[in-house]
């Protein structure tokens, strides 16, 4: 063991100046470093932020994967006003029915209310899952639609019903209104929105 007066005298030390400064310089390296060690790793080994790193993609990555393959057993179903069960969908009840169902997000009722929650993106940000906007009449939201990658979403048309469709179609290219991600929020549980009462009585057009 060494001498405590070892660190107190270090003159003691047979040697050259150099060699004992280069020796003191060495043992207080080691010591630091043992009684840092177990601190650091300890710490990575409880930190929050690494569990997060690794476990939200993967959950997004699942829950999109559900869609997909859930999804296309609605296709075919007609629109129906105000409808929001697979009897019949209108553009919003579909996608609130599906984000409640594979992501157990309750989103709200209506489409322009959709567009108002989220982080609002550029086209050019698209990713599966973004919820996206349509002025099909005048200048008011009032069509969405849910993109799931390679130019394509799937909505309730009122010609075909539950259906997939391009976004560089002329017809939905220019009436194209925005779009908004929601799956990227923590607290997408939406309680303060009008209850579904208070929205139906809202509808006057396809919502």
């Amino acid at each position: 063991m060494l001498s405590t007066n070892f660190f107190c005298r270090p003159r003691s030390v047979s040697g050259t100046p150099q060699h004992k400064l280069r020796l003191f310089s060495v043992l207080v390296l080691f010591f630091t470093t043992l009684s840092l060690t177990p601190l650091t790793e300890s710490f990575a080994a409880i930190s929050p932020e690494n569990n997060i790193a690794q476990s939200e993609p993967e959950k997004t990555s699942c829950s999109m994967q559900s869609f997909f393959s859930d999804v296309k057993q609605f296709f075919g179903i007609r629109y129906r006003f105000g409808g929001q069960t697979p009897e019949g969908f209108d553009c919003s009840g579909f996608v609130r029915f599906m984000y409640d169902r594979v992501f157990s997000m309750r989103l709200p009722r209506t489409s322009w209310e959709m567009a108002t929650i989220g982080k609002k993106i550029e086209r050019s940000e698209l990713k599966p899952g973004d919820l996206i906007f349509f002025q099909t009449k005048g200048c008011r939201i009032n069509h969405v639609g849910i993109f799931v990658g390679n130019d394509t979403f799937v909505h309730s048309s009122l010609s075909k019903g539950i259906t997939e469709d391009k976004l560089q179609q002329k017809y939905y290219d220019k009436r194209f209104a925005g779009a908004v991600r929601v799956l990227d929020n923590p607290n997408s549980d939406f309680f303060s929105l009008p209850s579904q009462s208070e929205t139906d009585k809202q509808l006057t057009e396809p919502s």
